[in-house]
């Protein structure tokens, strides 16, 4: 499944999450179940004078509920829920059965021989109930221990009130019908879990890269982002410019909230015209436009989107300038080209990005912008897809580091 592929360990959270909160509502469960049967006990003694009955087994079985439920409500460690997961076979029914052979004892004592036997084979339904209360461990072995201890108290009760064979054999089949119906239910659990954790890795993963309208579009068509494809898109790179240099008079707290504030607004400018981000390179960014959702017009977004972004710098250095702290400068290149899409990186970390020539291209104009003195800087291809929507100022053509011959630039305008 998708989560144990590509995120076990949000599989592995969400499953400790889930048994914590189970171990915590069955120690909920028992110090109230306990705290009634005290209280029931302490009624009959004086109803009942001289009545003894199962009483101090009772009342160190309450000491030890209160113990487990102050310890896994004060604590969120995994040994504490550990421990709780085992309290069923190790404390529950060990006290039940001591409570049991209590109070067939006193039965005893007072009279009521032909009692004890239905008493002691009454013991089988509160087995079969915490047997039940294992499964929600979400753990099939101890579901299965919990149904062995069940099998060997409850035929020891029916051993020492009045043997019957046939009957033991019986109780120990049901305990293994109650185990296996239990993890019927814990994998229905586990299943739950695994779906509801790699649909939000989903949703965190479309969420990341892709604006609100593209990623409810991914999800509702259910398109596959891992197969490889060949797209003509428009590859935007933006850089802030001698960033190296601003920073080293800057603390790291404030370099780490500048670079927050930046990458919001552009972010923002990207996904509001319709440009998937692909990853932050330090402080810049690459994004492209065309993908995965296709746009006839990405050539025209990417511009818009550049255009877009050197305003919000603007107001970005509006509010730095009022606070006496220097202006950012940014370049931006962009470039139409042919690129390789798919879902790429090792089997616990993949990226859906964009590889080929074209991006080497915009992330040559980016850096050429510094060069020119330009705030952006499109290609030839680029221009050809614009048509008459944005006037462009040719700009002196380029030999591009790793590539081949000239191109054509050009500076856009709004």
């Amino acid at each position: 499944m998708v989560a144990r592929r590509d995120g076990s360990e949000a599989y592995e959270r969400a499953l400790t999450k889930e048994r914590l909160q189970s171990i915590r509502q069955l120690a909920k469960f028992r110090i109230i179940a306990v705290s009634l049967m005290l209280a029931l006990l302490v009624a009959a003694e004086l109803w009942v004078p001289g009545w003894i009955g199962p009483m101090e087994t009772v009342a160190v079985y309450w000491v030890l509920a209160l113990v487990l439920y102050v310890g896994i409500r004060s604590s969120k460690s995994t040994w504490i829920a550990r421990v709780n997961t085992l309290s069923l076979p190790l404390v529950d029914m060990p006290m039940l059965f001591l409570a049991y052979i209590s109070n067939m004892l006193a039965l005893h004592a007072a009279g009521f021989g032909d009692e004890v036997a239905a008493f002691g084979r009454s013991g089988g339904m509160f087995y079969v109930l915490f047997v039940f209360l294992a499964s929600f461990s979400l753990s099939a072995r101890q579901t299965y221990i919990a149904a062995a201890v069940a099998a060997v108290c409850e035929c020891l009760i029916m051993y020492f009130s009045a043997p019957d064979p046939i009957f033991m054999l019986i109780t120990a089949v049901a305990m293994g019908l109650a185990a296996t119906l239990g993890n019927l239910a814990s994998r229905r659990s586990l299943r739950l879990v695994d779906a509801v954790t790699s649909e939000e890795i989903r949703r965190e993963r479309l969420g990341r890269y892709f604006p609100p309208q593209v990623a409810e579009h991914i999800e509702t068509s259910g398109e596959s982002l891992s197969a490889g494809e060949n797209r003509e898109v428009t590859i935007l790179f933006c850089d802030i410019r001698d960033f190296t240099s601003l920073s080293e008079d800057l603390d790291s707290q404030t370099v780490v909230s500048l670079l927050n504030d930046f990458h919001t607004r552009m972010v923002d400018r990207i996904f509001a015209n319709g440009g998937t981000l692909d990853k932050f390179i330090g402080d810049g960014i690459m994004a492209y436009f065309g993908a995965p959702v296709p746009q006839s017009d990405h050539a025209e977004r990417a511009v818009r989107c550049g255009l877009a972004m050197q305003q919000a710098i603007a107001d970005l250095n509006e509010q730095r300038l009022s606070s006496g702290e220097p202006p950012l400068r940014m370049g931006i290149g962009i470039h139409t080209g042919v690129v390789i899409l798919g879902d790429i990186g090792a089997p616990t970390r993949r990226d859906f990005t964009a590889i080929g020539g074209p991006v080497n291209v915009a992330a040559r104009m980016e850096e050429l912008t510094k060069e020119r003195g330009v705030p952006i800087l499109i290609s030839e291809d680029t221009r050809q897809r614009l048509g008459s929507r944005f006037r462009v100022t040719p700009s002196a053509p380029a030999k591009l580091r790793g590539l081949r011959g000239e191109i054509a630039c050009y500076v856009p305008e709004d």
